[in-house]
């Protein structure tokens, strides 16, 4: 009697099955690599700060080259500069800023309440305010950043930001008289300026060629502090010439070198992770996608940072970009400046909203970072 044979059918649907399971598993692998690669690290399920990114997020040739300029300047060139009045305090000024970049310190946030409140408070308590001259410094309440967006004129959001005990508009962008229709958009009021130091710079030389002063460096009135943080060394003297000014202005606070550091690492450690993931290319390639000389910080992005640490509750409000939204809402610019990462910024908002334990640097500071709430 003949053995009965397997036949070849019989032998080939079990291994069809197998090679297609296989097959089916290596995609699967394979379409959840490539989720990871092209999610936001704070979607990938961990808070862990890569040790690399962080390395290249701590080289800032932009903030060498202005040390080297300030050492320059204090050497000589500053007092050239510098009309005679105001020589003394613009050399003051830059001795203590420079005395700041020695040391990277992210528990700068643990002090900005004094550094930056207290001489408003201070000022406010002069000259019979409501601001306490001395004892504790307490936070603001609540804060309301507000951006320069032109996404904000598709909002009415007017009546919200001027709902907070601190309104901080950027580089001098307008504000609503009360009752108009851009009141409705951006609000009417504002408590504090933050300004990058080319627009002090800027409004300083037009102040001085009317007549002195620094009263163009004031679009919200005399009343109204200025927080600025220093692009250029140079720009102290424009700095002394404002705080020269009538003794019932409002100071001008330049922001600590330590936050300015702070900011700038943990832009570029954003920018650094979304190159990686959008390019696939190596971290170290960076530079050569970016002018790494003139990379920067934006202004809001500072602005939201020193808000976090001097406000209990913080708003962000007209930052982002939409299609045939301009890039600001009081100019016609349609086009972002090449030395920022926007898109880097937008997921660091993401992060300070929902995942503040995540962000390298900050989460080193010992500080506890207030809620955030940013309106899209």
């Amino acid at each position: 009697m003949m053995k009965r044979q397997w036949s070849h059918p019989s032998i080939a649907l079990p291994l069809l099955v197998a090679l297609f399971l296989l097959l089916t598993f290596r995609c699967s692998l394979r379409h959840a690599a490539q989720r990871l690669a092209a999610a936001p690290a704070g979607d990938a399920g961990s808070h862990a700060v890569d040790a690399e990114l962080a390395e290249l997020a701590a080289v800032d040739p932009a903030a060498a080259a202005v040390l080297r300029d300030a050492e320059r300047l204090l050497e000589t060139n500053l007092t050239m500069r510098a009309p005679p009045e105001l020589r003394d305090a613009a050399v003051r000024g830059l001795r203590g800023w420079l005395a700041r970049q020695q040391r990277f310190d992210p528990g700068v946030m643990s002090e900005l309440v004094d550094l930056i409140k207290r001489p408003i408070d201070m000022h406010a308590a002069a000259g019979g305010g409501a601001g306490d001259a001395g004892g504790e410094v307490r936070p603001y309440a609540s804060c309301a950043v507000v951006g320069n967006s032109g996404v904000l004129l598709a909002r009415e959001h007017g009546a919200l930001i001027d709902a907070h005990d601190l309104v901080i508009r950027l580089n001098n962008a307008p504000a609503g008289a009360e009752g108009s229709p851009l009141a409705r958009h951006v609000g009417a009021r504002t408590g504090l300026a933050f300004l990058n130091s080319n627009v002090l710079s800027r409004c300083a030389s037009r102040s001085a060629g009317a007549g002195g002063g620094c009263r163009r460096c004031r679009a919200y009135g005399e009343r109204v502090p200025i927080l600025t943080y220093m692009c250029s060394a140079a720009h102290f003297v424009e700095h002394a010439a404002c705080s020269a000014g009538e003794a019932a202005a409002a100071p001008v606070v330049v922001t600590d070198a330590r936050l300015d550091a702070v900011c700038a690492r943990v832009v570029k450690y954003y920018s650094l992770r979304r190159f990686v993931r959008e390019t696939g290319r190596p971290a170290a390639e960076w530079g050569g996608a970016h002018e790494e000389g003139m990379f920067h910080y934006s202004s809001g992005m500072q602005a939201v940072v020193a808000a976090a640490g001097v406000c209990a509750r913080v708003s962000v409000f007209g930052f982002g970009k939409e299609p045939g939204a301009r890039h600001h809402y009081h100019t016609l610019q349609r086009g972002e400046l090449d030395l920022h990462d926007y898109e880097a910024e937008y997921e660091f908002y993401r992060d300070l909203e929902e995942r503040p334990e995540a962000i390298p640097f900050l989460r080193d500071s010992g500080f506890r970072l207030p809620p955030v709430v940013v309106y899209r």
